[in-house]
């Protein structure tokens, strides 16, 4: 049996987080090599690091990084500021939770946001027919960040989730089990199904496991996501990332929640995911050649752990990597 080694890139890894380093201050990193302190740097490394098994800190150090993540947070609403990504700000600010959540540690302010959409049922239907549907895989941060910060935060919610699953069954494709809810999707102009649905789906699949809720048509699910899979093992291009982690969640826990269905396919897939990323990953100069920002390694490592949690045989790492999402639900 063929075990995927990634020792070498984690003997690599220090020298390449070191390149964003923006101080000697514990948890002062850069999203660019040269740059400011980013909240996305500084919450990239800790999750990569947490992905690794490698987040050792005291509490000290623990109430430091944290100060760097809050120290982008906006007192009166709650969300964080931020720069270069174009991601909306419900990410930002549940990626800063979550980053927060596995130190142990929360936001010094609560998300507003997060508090408005549990008061009653029309104000969730509402906030979820307003998301903008046609752009999926962003989008979706919306669908899933506000959520993620109430269970992180374990707030009271009501009766808000069962109004969430109610309408996201409800709303599913009955061809794919992604939401293909875009305008030109209805207008037949576009394919119901792209990585963009397969990113989409995937964020609201870690909400449902979460809560334990097995989410609606795992075996489409399977389905389409091994379909969309490229022969290299990647779901886009060449260069592993979040899309990557989006499309083996989805197959390794839809097959689960479906019993078991198309298993061996499944596992065929993350093996084949895997040799690749076994190269290319312990390949120096294509890590920092391709890996230029703090961001893109974070879903690839991910990508990995998933495997690694759900194929422990198949690879081979110095210290047991973990999927966060496990722990705290959002990436």
């Amino acid at each position: 049996m063929k075990r995927y080694d990634f020792r070498r890139f984690e003997e690599l890894y220090a020298e390449w987080e070191a390149q964003f380093t923006a101080d000697t201050d514990v948890g002062s990193f850069r999203y660019r090599v040269s740059g400011p302190v980013s909240l996305y740097g500084t919450a990239d490394m800790l999750i990569s690091r947490a992905t690794m098994g490698a987040l050792d800190l005291t509490e000290e150090q623990k109430d430091r990084w944290a100060a760097v993540i809050n120290g982008f947070q906006v007192p009166r609403s709650g969300w964080y500021r931020k720069r270069y990504t174009l991601h909306f700000r419900s990410h930002t600010a549940a990626y800063a939770v979550a980053a927060l959540k596995l130190i142990d540690r929360g936001p010094t302010y609560p998300v507003r946001a997060a508090l408005d959409v549990v008061r009653d049922r029309t104000a969730a239907v509402r906030w979820l027919e307003r998301v903008p549907w046609s752009i999926i895989w962003p989008s979706s941060h919306i669908v899933a960040g506000l959520p993620a910060i109430l269970i992180m935060m374990e707030a009271p919610a009501g009766a808000f989730f069962d109004w969430y699953f109610d309408w996201l069954d409800t709303h599913v494709h009955p061809a794919t089990g992604f939401w293909s809810r875009g305008v030109l999707q209805r207008l037949k102009l576009r394919p119901i199904v792209t990585k963009e649905e397969l990113g989409g789906a995937f964020h609201m699949h870690f909400v449902y496991e979460a809560l334990g809720r097995a989410w609606p048509l795992p075996n489409k699910v399977v389905d389409t996501a091994l379909a969309l899979q490229h022969p290299n093992g990647l779901w886009d291009g060449d260069v592993s990332y979040c899309i990557d982690l989006d499309g083996l969640y989805c197959l390794i826990r839809s097959s689960r929640n479906a019993g078991g269905y198309r298993a061996d396919d499944v596992r065929v897939a993350a093996e084949r995911y895997l040799a690749y990323a076994e190269k290319t990953l312990n390949d120096r100069e294509f890590l920092f050649a391709r890996y230029d920002t703090s961001h893109r390694l974070t879903g690839a490592l991910s990508a990995v752990a998933e495997c690694a949690r759900a194929y422990p045989e198949l690879v081979e790492t110095s210290r047991p990597w973990r999927q966060t999402l496990d722990s705290a639900c959002f990436i």
